[in-house]
């Protein structure tokens, strides 16, 4: 599928000035005159500014369940799927104190879903562990990733992400497999539990 150059152009633009300043202080108007586009040529990609901030989210999704990687830990590979997040500090800051805070959440609540899904289901193939238990394991983490990460986006982003990361990697490591082959050994679980 081609890029759209100008749909490209604006998504640049925004995304340098939100990491400029506060998302309540940008407009459709400022956005156009700094691509040096119409008002109208706005509107004729985007309905407003939320279509353009949850389009900039899916995207950046979708980079990360391609990008994922078979051979890296976890730990390294929710560092590479937050990366936007990493390299727009001001930005994420910026959305995460405005109206579109649900918007972030539940993108950085995606991220750390889409890694942990693939990296427990590949941990998984080792073993026999049951289908929901998989589920159950990776929603765990992923609750738990997603929320450490908003919280350090809530605390100002003081702390290095990386390294809090792959230490809590270093303290976990093998609880995934050893959960999973623990799911082996226990009645088969019959509630129904489907997560998104």
């Amino acid at each position: 599928m081609p890029k759209n150059y100008t749909k490209d152009l604006i998504r640049k633009e925004f995304i340098n000035l939100l990491n400029k300043k506060q998302l309540h202080n940008i407009t459709v108007t400022e956005l156009a005159k700094q691509c040096k586009i119409e008002r109208k040529t706005f509107y004729y990609h985007y309905e407003n500014l939320t279509q353009l901030v949850k389009e900039i989210f899916d995207e950046e999704l979708e980079i990360v369940i391609e990008e994922f990687n078979e051979t890296l830990s976890w730990e390294e590979s929710f560092i590479l799927g937050a990366k936007f997040i990493l390299n727009n500090k001001k930005l994420v800051k910026h959305i995460y104190e405005s109206d579109y805070r649900i918007d972030l959440e539940k993108y950085i609540f995606s991220i750390s879903g889409e890694i942990m899904r693939k990296y427990v289901r590949r941990v998984g193939q080792t073993t026999k562990a049951q289908e929901v238990d998989m589920k159950l394991i990776a929603y765990f983490y992923q609750c738990a990733l997603s929320s450490a990460l908003i919280q350090w986006v809530a605390t100002d982003m003081k702390t290095d992400p990386k390294a809090i990361t792959r230490r809590i990697g270093e303290l976990m490591d093998g609880n995934i497999l050893l959960s999973l082959k623990r799911s082996e050994k226990l009645e088969k679980f019959t509630q129904n539990f489907e997560i998104e």
